[in-house]
């Protein structure tokens, strides 16, 4: 058996040649950098080291004793998944740094200013060279974030400030499924978050260093930009070309973001890869049409990688605009490798592209791997490129050159746009269903108008406002850009308010992801028959998130004191008005329609006093205590005893499951699983597990 299933594996492998199989390189890398954020031990970098240096060891042996294909293939995917989990763990030993214990505060703090971000209202701070007078005798971050409800322009990049705040440790996530907000701020050493209460006071002037003048060009660049955006447009207009100006989306209103999320046009907002691929081909080929029209330089140098270094700096500028957001930083790397294909004569969009590029980015930042923006923009990219690939193999881009009259061109062009929405769209869906719980199923019929009308007006019309505000002539642009997001905005509503025009999707573990993953990494990067073996592993998931998925029945929280009743498509609350993050995230994780305060359920199961309520499941009781008085009574009736105070020792038993406020400090936010007769209980914080972000 072993050797058919090697002679059939040489067979095809022989058959996709090398060229496709480099393209998987980053696949195991990623597996192993997977694999790093699944253990539940945080692994000794110089074991990971030495490890990994024997397996590449062997397998350069066996390249070198000439073993069959089969074997040196098995060895050389190990070694890659190692290097992987080797590379994750390095940088984890690179970005470590202090954090807060528990939180502190209100007290003084005095730190530098390295970052000011736009926030609604007022703005935040990130800070680093803190004091250590407020920390007392806990760790000194390395960096803290702070917000103000001010917005004081005379703090500066590089001001010393002092100000009145309340820290506290990263929060964990806020469910067991939740996003791990604690392991984002770990890889930005960002060690505390608070809030300012009152101003701040600005104790010393930024000092001149190289770097401050630097981000200084540019942040005054940007407040330029804003400034004349204002001057010239108003309402959504002026929100939406900031937002694709300078890259601050604090303007836009709730409504407005809403209606956008729910045509599926969410991405028009996140600063990445459509954008930075527009100003990069505008650019281009009007750099390339300008010089051909000058026959002196056309037939003297080569226009095409004088183009291609135009466009590199102007798409570095566009990054620097629009504040560096990641999702902008990996669009730029992608952008500068393919226009770095041009400059060495290779082709310029292709997979192994892509597949370089995703490499690097997993080498120098293996956490991206786990963030949304790297899995959607390396989703959608790969599917398009395995799509024209596949197109252009079988002949049908000549068959569209052959097309010379306006109607076919249209058609094609009709049809072009469709293809890409509908590739990206069903790329991305699993991805987004599995970090936002919901899919917008009308997304392609607004992308068919939003993405054209972005490509073809939008980002023209912003890259000539660049370069008509240094002569003062902005408004010439920026009046029809303001028109082209009015329209932008009522297509986003005309789709949101159609009805069930979005799926909700329960939460569900991400190793469900692994086999949509590995399927459409099968079908883009093989070809020929063999690619469709893929669609296995896709139709696998699909069934797993049909027919497995289960929701929570009661879900808590330690840190805001929220708990939460599910019943149907309704979710009840015991503070409705607080910590709406927390709950808004639990209402698209259970795939709630409504929340409700939990005194809208039925008195029939749900009585409350003054020292508890009791939720009666027929079967089953449960206690939601918030006085010690009632501990006396319902540890002797209830099942379940869920409160945030410390419960007595003597009120646990054997068949009695029991969460207050030691059980929240050790294991997180809670979720409760009722159906059936077996009680699952999750927790966010497993007891077993250490890792230097929790």
């Amino acid at each position: 058996m072993f050797p058919n299933t090697s002679n059939v594996f040489n067979k095809h492998l022989y058959y996709q040649g090398t060229f496709r199989l480099v393209n998987w390189i980053p696949v195991p890398v990623g597996a192993g950098i997977a694999l790093y954020f699944l253990l539940s031990f945080e692994p000794a970098f110089n074991q990971l080291f030495f490890v990994c240096l024997f397996v590449w060891t062997v397998v350069i042996l066996l390249w070198r004793r000439g073993h069959s294909p089969f074997v040196w293939g098995l060895a050389l995917i190990a070694s890659l998944v190692i290097s992987g989990v080797t590379l994750a763990g390095y940088r984890t030993l690179v970005m470590s740094a202090p954090k807060l214990l528990y939180e502190i505060g209100p007290r003084f703090f005095e730190g530098e200013v390295v970052a000011i971000e736009p926030a609604s209202p007022g703005q935040r701070y990130l800070l680093t060279s803190l004091d250590n007078k407020g920390f007392a005798k806990q760790p000194i971050p390395t960096f803290i974030r702070v917000r103000s409800n001010l917005i004081q322009e005379e703090v500066e990049l590089g001001s010393r400030i002092r100000f009145l705040a309340v820290l506290a440790p990263p929060s964990g996530p806020s469910s067991p499924e939740g996003f791990d907000f604690g392991r984002l701020a770990f890889f930005k050493q960002i060690g505390a978050v608070g809030y300012i209460w009152g101003r701040v006071d600005v104790i010393a002037a930024p000092v001149e260093r190289a770097e401050h003048q630097y981000r200084a060009f540019w942040n005054v660049a940007r407040l330029q930009v804003t400034r004349r955006i204002e001057g010239e447009l108003e309402g959504v207009g002026e929100d939406l070309a900031i937002t694709f100006m300078t890259g601050q989306k604090t303007g836009i209103s709730k409504k407005d973001q809403e209606n956008i999320r729910k045509s599926g046009l969410a991405h028009l907002l996140a600063i990445s890869g459509l954008h930075m691929g527009l100003v990069a081909g505008l650019v281009f080929f009007s750099v390339r049409f300008l010089l051909t029209c000058w026959p002196f330089i056309a037939l003297r140098y080569p226009i095409k990688k004088i183009a291609a270094l135009v466009t590199l700096v102007a798409c570095y500028g566009y990054l620097e605009l629009v504040g560096s957001p990641l999702s902008a930083q990996r669009a730029f790397v992608m952008v500068a490798i393919t226009l770095l294909a041009v400059l060495l004569d290779r082709q310029a969009i292709s997979m192994r592209t892509v597949s370089v590029a995703a490499l690097v980015l997993l080498i120098i930042t293996p956490e991206v791997l786990v963030s949304v923006s790297f899995q959607l923009s390396f989703a959608a990219v790969i599917a398009l490129v395995a799509v024209f690939e596949y197109r252009n193999r079988n002949g049908f881009e000549n068959k569209r050159a052959r097309r010379h009259n306006a109607s076919g061109r249209l058609l094609d062009y009709l049809a072009m746009t469709v293809l890409c929405s509908l590739t990206a769209t069903l790329a991305t869906a699993p991805f987004i269903a599995y970090h936002f719980h919901s899919v917008p199923l009308l997304g392609i019929v607004a992308n068919m108008i939003a993405v054209p009308l972005t490509a073809m007006i939008v980002m023209p019309l912003v890259l000539l406002s660049y370069l008509l505000m240094p002569l003062g002539m902005e408004q010439l642009a920026l009046v029809p850009l303001g028109w082209a997001f009015e329209f932008l905005i009522m297509v986003g509503e005309m789709v949101a308010s159609i009805p069930d025009g979005e799926l909700m999707v329960p939460a569900f573990p991400g190793w469900y992801l692994a086999f949509f993953i590995f399927g459409g990494l099968w079908l883009c990067l093989f070809k020929g028959a063999f690619r469709y073996w893929g669609g296995g592993s896709i139709v696998v998931f699909i069934g797993l998130v049909l027919f497995t998925g289960t929701k929570p029945d009661i879900l808590v929280d330690g840190e805001s004191g929220l708990i939460a009743i599910r019943q149907g498509e309704k979710l009840y609350l015991n503070h409705p008005r607080r910590a709406r993050f927390v709950s808004g995230g639990w209402q698209k994780e259970t795939a709630s329609v409504r929340v409700l305060d939990w005194r809208e359920l039925s008195p029939d199961t749900f009585l409350c006093d003054a020292w508890a309520c009791r939720l009666d499941l027929g079967n089953k009781k449960v206690a939601l205590i918030h006085s010690s008085e009632a501990f006396e009574e319902d540890c002797s009736n209830a099942d379940y005893i869920i409160t945030q105070l410390r419960v007595p020792k003597w009120c646990g038993g054997k068949d009695r499951i029991v969460i207050g406020y030691d059980q929240l400090k050790k294991q997180g936010a809670h979720s409760l699983f009722l159906a059936g007769e077996d009680v699952q209980v999750r927790y966010s914080k497993k007891q077993d597990v250490f890792r230097p972000w929790m």
